[in-house]
């Protein structure tokens, strides 16, 4: 049968809302296949091709679906009442079977993924995910509801992770088969292969699917897919290898099904791969040498909640669909499906404060009936529900549309599994934590609000930055919008994704509960980091309040401080020291040792600094002045008289030399200034000096761009130092001009808008005041500027 012929009796089939015909239901002969359990390893080649059904009552009926879609996974609940199975067998990793006794129970609500995690490298995962749309959950849960024993058929999880570590190490090439659904559509005249699968088998309101056909139009396909080496030589490509074991293994399942005894067996399965599995199988001793000494990895398996958006194809999941959201809705929504739907857009659209009617619901509706009748579609899809939404409820407004599609479309929700549901300790310990502090684990992002002063907040405050130490950033911290100078104050945006669970995996080694992971894990960093490093270590560390990490740190901290020589370093360790030491007073916690620390680290940075900027240009001056301005806020913050006394004569001492980069010594002569260190008068005096014409205009403006930075509110404030500018860019060259236009250019474009603002009217007053001041000492003739003033005075519409 070609590939057209069976695609067009599959769209008859569903245009009519017929059932799938009876005279392809699986048989299997038990006989035969315990016969070829004996056959020679030559009777048959390791693929089996497609064989005539025995007539009879079937003992295994196969099941070819989409592994996500509502009519799927409707027409597999009504196939799986009507037949009765005394075993189910659905596609997924065999070794996964414990794991079944958990569909059903209280608290297991999809979307939800079995995740499997090799043992000794634990970024190594796997993740099979499954939505109340699956056909494969409703066979779970309608196995678990009736007692039905339930198995999985697939490659144990070991064998797939094994196979994709040798893959990797090979750098073999991953080739892909064209897609079937893709094909079949293009057969039938589709350019969208989504659309057509929705047409033919999800929007079908008959719960009946074409199974039998459908696995026909498979087969059609197959035959024209290259075929593996009749010896099953593993020189065979990759992928068709790869193909040929699952199939083989998901054979070797049934037959163990059929030895058990038992008379109704239904297999639940990938579309693709139901050809091989129906009818009379092939002898079984190619399968057994086809699986015969597999690698294994040791792995964990367990389930993990999934969110609806990585259901979706955007997400990057290859057996992904686009519209997760639509298609849960097909599958919960039993009647008015479109007019349902719609309402539910209302809604997304009302909460946003868009005025939506009902007259708007009931318009929109008509128009995607009448859209799908124009079309020729059995029912209005997801495309016509789309182009009405658009053109009624959001008024052609695409952003509008954009909405819609990111809440009900793909939309975010995330699934939930049992409290005894078998994880690493960590995992429990989190989940009990989080329980124990009411933050719930949510698949859109939540902007979290915390005063330290509060209990609860500082609880939630450092299980949050212990969680971010080990690798788990379930949440990222930002500057508090009600924050000022204080630290009472922080603000996260909380969002909990799948593969979390994996970095948990990951952490576990460091410790069973999130404390003492964490402290372990922050004194193993600080082993292999630099001074800057180890300081950010250790105010992490009291961030989170680990004690016991900080009894590891401190003496690193004290080694690499009197080992490491670079300025930089010194100058970067000083802030977080200081930062730390305030948490004394905000946190609770004992650091009376930093204080020491920060102290001895101050009198370095003083000793090496005039050393360091001697003979630096520029661009390295640029980079040390970022380090000078950080050291210079943590002294002043720390305020030790002694530290502090230091320091001033060090800045003042680089603001008086006149051979390192100006980018230095004016910022040193800006942070006297702003600290009353020195007077605006001696200031102004220094800029101007800076400003003569005797230095080259490139150093000039490097000593500018030093002195403006940290805002512009001092140069629009102060005439004096205004004027000393004006007047240096006003007496350039044009070719000194064009060379510094660059650097004036950052320096003013670095500055906030509204000191720029402020900047530019003060420059404006000064222009106009020195034009005035020009023309009161100028006479001018009546006679020479009457003409040119009638021109102007018409050119702006006034009378002459």
């Amino acid at each position: 049968m070609t590939g057209t012929a069976v695609t067009s009796t599959v769209v008859a089939q569903a245009d009519a809302g017929g059932p799938a015909t009876s005279a392809t239901d699986d048989v299997q002969d038990h006989a035969h296949d315990d016969a070829a359990d004996d056959a020679p390893d030559d009777a048959t080649q390791a693929r089996p091709h497609v064989v005539p059904q025995d007539v009879g009552e079937p003992r295994v009926r196969v099941l070819g679906v989409r592994h996500h879609g509502p009519g799927s996974a409707r027409a597999v609940r009504a196939a799986l009442d009507a037949w009765s199975p005394t075993v189910v067998l659905v596609e997924g990793p065999a070794d996964a079977d414990p794991l079944t006794v958990f569909v059903g129970r209280d608290g297991m609500e999809p979307p939800v993924a079995l995740l499997a995690v090799t043992a000794d490298e634990p970024r190594r995962a796997a993740w099979w995910p499954f939505a109340v749309f699956s056909p494969e959950w409703q066979a779970l849960t309608w196995a678990a509801a009736g007692g039905v024993p339930v198995r999985f058929i697939d490659l144990p999880a070991a064998v797939q992770l094994a196979h994709e570590a040798s893959d990797e190490d090979g750098d073999q090439p991953q080739e892909l088969r064209t897609d079937p659904v893709a094909a079949l559509a293009h057969a039938a005249g589709y350019e969208d292969p989504e659309r057509w699968w929705e047409d033919v088998v999800e929007s079908r309101a008959a719960d009946a699917a074409p199974f039998d056909v459908i696995t026909d139009a498979m087969a059609a396909l197959r035959e024209h897919e290259p075929a593996l080496p009749d010896d099953g030589s593993s020189d065979a490509p990759a992928h068709l290898l790869r193909e040929a074991r699952r199939e083989a293994h998901m054979r070797q399942q049934i037959r163990a099904a059929l030895r058990e005894g038992h008379e109704r067996v239904a297999v639940v399965c990938g579309a693709w791969h139901a050809p091989v599995l129906r009818g009379r199988l092939p002898a079984a001793a190619p399968d057994a040498r086809l699986l015969r000494g597999l690698p294994r990895r040791k792995v964990s398996l367990t389930w993990s909640p999934w969110t609806t958006s990585r259901l979706a194809l955007h997400s990057g999941y290859g057996a992904g669909v686009a519209s997760p959201g639509w298609y849960q809705h097909l599958f919960t929504c039993t009647d008015r499906v479109v007019a349902r739907w719609l309402v539910e857009v209302a809604g997304v659209l009302r909460r946003r404060d868009l005025p939506v009617s009902s007259a708007h619901v009931i318009e929109a509706t008509r128009l995607a009936q009448v859209l799908a009748a124009v079309r020729g579609r059995p029912h209005p899809g997801l495309a016509e529900v789309t182009e009405a939404t658009r053109a009624v409820l959001c008024e052609g407004d695409d952003a509008l549309l954009a909405h819609v599609t990111a809440d009900l479309v793909v939309g975010e929700r995330l699934g939930t599994v049992p409290d005894d549901v078998p994880t690493v300790p960590l995992e429990a310990d989190l989940r009990a934590t989080a329980r124990r502090l009411r933050l719930p684990f949510e698949a859109a992002p939540r902007t979290l609000d915390l005063d330290l002063r509060k209990d609860t907040d500082l609880a939630r405050s450092r299980l949050l930055h212990r969680l971010a130490l080990v690798g788990v950033d379930w949440g990222t911290t930002e500057t508090s919008r009600t924050r000022t100078t204080g630290t009472f104050r922080e603000t996260w945006t909380l969002l909990w994704r799948p593969e979390l669970t994996v970095a948990l995996v990951e952490a576990a080694p460091w410790g069973a509960t999130v404390p003492a992971a964490a402290s372990a894990r922050v004194v193993a960093d600080a082993a292999g980091s630099d001074l800057p490093g180890v300081t950010a270590l250790v105010e992490r560390a009291l961030v989170a309040d680990l004690p016991d990490a900080l009894d590891g740190l401190l003496p690193v901290l004290d080694a690499r401080a009197a080992q490491d020589g670079d300025v930089a370093h010194v100058l970067r360790a000083v802030p977080p020291l200081v930062r730390a030491h305030r948490y004394s007073d905000v946190r609770g916690t004992r650091v009376e040792a930093l204080a020491r620390v920060a102290d001895a680290l101050v009198v370095r940075a003083c000793a090496a600094l005039p050393g360091a900027v001697t003979g630096i240009d520029d661009d390295a001056a640029r980079v040390l002045r970022a380090d000078v301005d950080a050291a210079h806020d943590a002294v002043r913050l720390r305020d030790d008289p002694a530290g502090s006394e230091l320091w001033w004569r060090t800045v003042s001492a680089l603001a008086d030399r006149t051979d390192v980069s100006g980018v230095l010594s004016g910022r040193a002569t800006r942070l006297l200034l702003d600290a009353g260190h020195l007077d605006p008068d001696e200031a102004a005096s220094r800029f101007s000096r800076a400003l003569s014409r005797g230095t080259p205009a490139r150093t000039t403006a490097a000593w500018a761009e030093g002195f403006l930075d940290g805002g512009g509110l001092l140069l629009a404030g102060d005439r004096r130092l205004l004027g000393v500018l004006d007047a240096w860019v006003g007496a350039l060259r044009d070719d000194d001009f064009t060379d510094v236009l660059p650097l004036l250019r950052r320096t003013f474009g670095a500055l906030p808008a509204g000191e720029r603002r402020a900047v530019g009217t003060a420059v404006a007053q000064l222009g106009r005041a020195g034009a005035a001041a020009a023309s009161a000492d100028v006479e001018l003739d009546p006679e020479l500027v009457r003409a040119p003033l009638a021109t102007v005075l018409r050119l702006l519409g006034a009378a002459t």
